[in-house]
């Protein structure tokens, strides 16, 4: 070849490559112009991730996020949602009735995903009680996170009562670092709570695992959109890290820790024990034989609401969520209002006998 031919070549695949690389440019270009914030990354997992666009949260040290406070807004759901300046769902419209506060604290059943902030069940506790509920509800917080969040909430509020409420999902979650978010966790180090993790990694902090090419084309619009396409059950989701197989050790543990502290601090402990029709509830049993053991009041909510879909002709969907498609029933989601509803009457059935 001689070499002449071959610096034309070269020449033609250097304007190959110039071409090609001035079209993405100009795509990733018009891309950012179109997304209304040119100079944002976007998040592949924005739409799920707990400190990302789907929920009204941002990033907290120790707890790894909370809600964030003076937001009005919707959340994935298109249900409004508030953010009290303390940083607590607001309850609805109506004033805080007077009297000596009590604290909610729990996952996304507690915050009431999928309902108005008066359609909680701290909201309908509030308005059957006719005393100030705090609810420090959040969603997607393992056992671990709520512990914290109550200890961070009591810490500044002088509640006589805190209501704990949890899933069997939250007993699970303790074992994990990453869950669509970094967050606390907790190791047992000599049969005690060790608390790791802290401070919680920003948002920006890649999830645990991500390849070098999802983090090099994460950046980009126009890789972002490509890869959606291409790849969307691994681009979009980010894996979770599982750190140990503990969670149920480390949830008796947690319960330790609440009735310790309730003792030195003289408020009384409400454990509140949700249901799920596809919750699988074995990893929560231990939890609840500690309860008993530790002499801690415990409300289970697995009878009373399987009684109360017996007598609603719509049976599960008259207290869950129920999302259809073509097939029928996608998913089984959180509790309607009525089912909020039956959650707080039962609440305050229980604390009307005294605890």
């Amino acid at each position: 070849m001689t070499a002449p031919a071959s610096r034309r070549r070269t020449l033609a695949l250097l304007a190959v490559l110039v071409s090609t690389g001035g079209t993405l440019l100009v795509a990733e270009v018009a891309l950012r112009i179109a997304s209304g914030d040119p100079f944002s990354v976007p998040d592949p997992g924005g739409e799920i991730r707990m400190v990302g666009v789907a929920y009204p949260g941002m990033h907290e040290p120790l707890l790894g996020y909370v809600p964030k406070p003076g937001v009005s807004t919707l959340n994935a759901w298109g249900t409004p949602v508030t953010i009290e300046p303390d940083g607590v769902r607001s309850n609805g419209p109506e004033s805080r009735p007077d009297g000596d506060p009590i604290v909610a604290v729990g996952d996304s059943f507690t915050f009431g995903d999928e309902v108005s902030d008066h359609e909680t069940w701290p909201a309908r506790l509030e308005s059957r009680m006719g005393r100030p509920i705090l609810n420090g509800g959040v969603f997607g917080y393992g056992l671990d996170q709520i512990v914290l969040r109550s200890e961070r909430l009591l810490a500044r509020v002088d509640a006589d009562i805190l209501l704990v409420s949890f899933t069997a999902d939250d007993v699970r979650r303790c074992e994990y670092a990453y869950r669509y978010s970094w967050k606390p966790w907790f190791a047992i180090v000599e049969g005690a709570l060790e608390l790791r993790g802290v401070p919680v990694p920003e948002p920006s902090a890649p999830p645990p695992g991500e390849s070098l090419w999802r983090r090099a084309l994460r950046p980009s619009f126009l890789g972002d959109l490509l890869m959606r396409r291409l790849d969307p059950e691994h681009w979009l989701i980010p894996d979770s890290l599982r750190v140990h197989r503990q969670g149920v050790s480390v949830a008796r543990l947690l319960v330790d820790r609440l009735a310790d502290a309730a003792a030195e601090r003289g408020h009384a402990l409400l454990l509140v024990y949700q249901w799920h029709p596809l919750s699988e509830g074995a990893s929560a049993l231990p939890v609840l034989r500690r309860a008993q053991e530790r002499g801690v009041p415990v409300l289970r909510m697995e009878s009373l609401l399987r009684r109360e879909m017996t007598r609603h002709p719509e049976g599960t969907e008259a207290l869950f969520r129920i999302e259809r498609g073509p097939g029928g029933v996608v998913a089984v989601g959180h509790m309607t209002a009525l089912g909020n509803d039956v959650v707080a009457q039962a609440i305050a059935r229980r604390l009307a006998k005294g605890l």
